[in-house]
């Protein structure tokens, strides 16, 4: 049970979520309230998303160290593209400023600038994904709850 968690079997993911990051992460990496808009509101369809995006974005995320080991601007480019919706949507302006900046550099041509941002990106990557698995944990602890 997390601190603060009430006993309710009314008490949804977001209640859940909200005491978890009050209590135990008190800086925040996401903003799951551009998401929320986006499903009107739907949290199984929410969950669903963020389990989607948990398993395929790593793919974009090994695209961008490949195709900036390789020198490649335009596979740079369009990876760090790709993943700016997914950063909009987990609202996370972190990681969407960092990807702006390594497609612009990359579409620039200034692979070896997109360096330092990369190394950037890695910690803020890391603490989406353990926030967004900590949602799903919450969730289903809530379920196992009830």
């Amino acid at each position: 049970m997390l601190a603060g968690q009430v006993l309710d079997p009314f008490v949804g993911l977001w209640k859940i979520t909200d005491l978890y990051f009050q209590h135990e992460m008190p800086t925040r990496s996401i903003d799951l309230s551009n998401l929320d808009h986006l499903f009107k509101g739907d949290k199984a369809l929410m969950r669903e998303w963020i389990a989607l995006y948990l398993q395929e974005s790593p793919q974009y995320f090994t695209q961008l160290s490949i195709s900036s080991e390789s020198g490649d601007a335009n596979a740079l480019a369009a990876a760090a593209h790709d993943l700016q919706p997914q950063a909009h949507y987990l609202g996370s302006a972190r990681m969407l400023e960092l990807l702006a900046g390594i497609e612009e550099r990359a579409l620039n041509g200034d692979t070896l600038g997109c360096t330092h941002l990369l190394k950037a990106l890695l910690p803020v990557r890391e603490a989406i994904d353990d926030e967004l698995r900590s949602v799903l944990n919450a969730d289903q602890d809530n379920h196992k709850n009830r």
